[in-house]
């Protein structure tokens, strides 16, 4: 019984979906923190995760803005990166802050976020870093949302739609968290969603972006400095 191969009817949602898979695997394999440590020996301070912070900034974000902008030929706001922001995308950004910390405040004594966060375990014992480090997670954050909330949800929601779009990104958005605690992980799904359909409401990735930013920081500043 032959196989038959069904005809690209779309390049952009083929490349989009292409790149997903490329680029998630060589961020997991070559863009680590191990990685770094592993090929350019043993470093002092947070350097390795810096490392880890911009192949996402670059792979997942500058890239993917590249690829949009020159290979798509579209304009950077219909990927959500419009440099003005809506009055419904600040009121967003601003209300979901309070939520974030609440959140990281809420999980900052579990066990297992605390064997997993701050990424730089230094962090724990040397505080002076920790401005420095936390706005170079934001390098982590602007990649991640570009290209899950950004590149694959509307580069592909004139294929599938919005809500399978959402869906869609959803997949390696939650399963790129393989390895970290569980309650994390299951949480992803939900946001993965959740994020989804508010960049889309909004046509902007930047209140989420300011939503996981916070998340992260906020997080790592009760654990390290306690509740």
């Amino acid at each position: 019984m032959r196989l038959e191969i069904p005809k690209i009817s779309n390049v952009r949602t083929s490349a989009i979906l292409l790149y997903c898979s490329i680029v998630l695997t060589i961020f997991v394999y070559y863009g680590s923190a191990d990685f770094y440590e592993n090929h350019f020996g043993p470093v002092n301070g947070p350097i390795s995760q810096y490392y880890y912070f911009l192949a996402s900034f670059v792979l997942m974000g500058i890239i993917p803005v590249l690829i949009w902008r020159f290979g798509f030929g579209d304009y950077l706001k219909d990927m959500g990166l419009s440099l003005g922001i809506s009055r419904l995308s600040l009121i967003i950004a601003i209300a979901g802050i309070p939520v974030m910390v609440l959140i990281a405040y809420l999980t900052a004594d579990n066990p297992d976020f605390m064997a997993e966060y701050p990424l730089y375990r230094g962090l724990l014992h040397n505080h002076s870093v920790g401005w420095q480090y936390w706005l170079m997670y934001g390098l982590y954050y602007i990649g991640w949302e570009v290209f899950f909330r950004g590149f694959m949800l509307f580069g592909l929601k004139s294929k599938f739609g919005e809500l399978n779009s959402v869906l869609i990104q959803t997949i390696p958005s939650c399963l790129i968290h393989i390895g970290k605690p569980d309650g994390e992980i299951f949480s992803a799904i939900f946001a993965g969603i959740v994020f989804g359909i508010i960049v889309l409401k909004t046509r902007s990735i930047w209140p989420i972006f300011i939503w996981h930013w916070t998340l992260g920081v906020a997080l790592d500043i009760f654990i390290v400095y306690g509740r």
